[in-house]
């Protein structure tokens, strides 16, 4: 409905704003956390004022670039994967993280691949629902992992869930795990705590 009533934007707008104000006041706590991920279209990419908007969001939350990671994927980006090149290549000169969000369902030409300005692949949560029981899942998550690491990308799994999804990808090389095994979504309070709790691990 956003995006059918032209407030999508404004609403991505807002959301960028708020979050990096809240990533600089968990830093001003030290709170470590890495990078904050918002997802982005290629609809924003095509946006030529999409960039100036990032950088402007960015001076005005005193957030260094290199906190902040877009993600786009993988079929978003084969709509136009020139334009997207293009796009790219501007936010990574300004230090910011891109990521391929859902690898391996958009159908993308590896020589696109090599071209695009990314630092890391999402591995998609359909392919590792059933990774230890599925053959075909696992073969598919090793040759991303293997493709991954040629390409000397970074590699997140998405949507994992239980120890022995975590234990088969660190296996094999994917460290970086995302999914419910760590955390369900948590407001703001809660993930404050959450931050907490782990930051105070790390320090014993």
């Amino acid at each position: 409905m956003a995006e059918e009533i032209g407030l999508i934007d404004k609403i991505d707008e807002w959301m960028m704003r708020n979050s990096l104000k809240t990533v600089k006041k968990w830093r001003n706590q030290g709170l470590s956390f890495g990078r904050l991920s918002l997802n982005t279209s290629m609809k924003q990419l095509e946006d030529k004022q999409f960039v100036e908007q990032v950088k402007s969001i960015l001076v005005e939350t005193d957030c260094s670039a290199s906190l902040l990671e877009l993600e786009i994927t993988e079929g978003q980006i084969m709509k136009n994967p020139k334009l997207a090149i293009n796009a790219l290549s501007a936010f990574r000169t300004l230090g910011i993280h891109i990521s391929v969000d859902d690898f391996g369902t958009g159908y993308s030409s590896l020589s696109y691949l090599k071209r695009l300005p990314i630092n890391s692949l999402k591995i998609d949560r359909s392919f590792i629902q059933d990774i230890v029981s599925s053959e075909d899942d696992a073969a598919i998550v090793r040759t991303i992992i293997v493709l991954g690491k040629s390409m000397k990308l970074g590699l997140i799994a998405e949507g994992v869930e239980t120890q022995e999804q975590k234990d088969y990808l660190v296996g094999y090389g994917c460290e970086n795990i995302q999914g419910y095994f760590y955390s369900k979504p948590l407001n703001e309070e809660d993930c404050c705590a959450f931050l907490k709790a782990h930051t105070a691990e790390e320090l014993l």
